[in-house]
């Protein structure tokens, strides 16, 4: 394990695992299964819901703010998934926080995953129907990046 600079008796690798969770999703009964899957699996982060992509850029633009990672869903009005990802890569105070951006859609079609794909996403999550299957690929997910949060950059693509 790599260790970094302390901060409040903590290495920062210790504290980066723990940051919020961002959940972009504009489905209210999507939201609360997600909800209702983190709870089920017990992690300690602290889930910030967000149902218009536009607020959350609002949110993830400012200095302060650098979330564990962000889960998005594709389609959503006013700034679909696609777009708002785009947005993050194209801008350097974003891009430096390096944030893994998680997509969670019910689309399999080629072209959604080919354009996911283009956008360096660091992972693609179809939503389904089985409550179970859903919630393991939440806790594969989560748990791959607490180990290896601190081997990413958003600029190693």
């Amino acid at each position: 394990m790599r260790y970094f600079y302390m901060t409040n008796k903590k290495p920062i690798a210790y504290m980066k695992m723990h940051r919020d969770i961002l959940v972009i999703e504009d489905d209210e009964d999507d939201r609360d299964i997600l909800q209702e899957i983190f709870k089920d699996l017990g992690y300690k982060n602290k889930l910030v819901f967000f149902i218009d992509s536009t607020a959350a850029l609002a949110y993830i633009r400012k200095p302060e703010i650098e979330p564990f990672i962000i889960i998005s869903d594709i389609n959503m009005p006013k700034l679909g998934g696609f777009e708002l990802r785009n947005i993050i890569l194209e801008e350097e105070l974003l891009i430096d926080k390096d944030i893994p951006y998680i997509f969670i859609s019910n689309a399999q079609d080629d072209y959604s995953i080919k354009q996911a794909n283009k956008l360096s996403i660091q992972g693609y999550i179809h939503k389904g129907t089985d409550y179970n299957k859903y919630k393991e690929k939440i806790r594969s997910l989560i748990d791959y990046w607490k180990e290896n949060i601190n081997n990413f950059s958003s600029k190693s693509g």
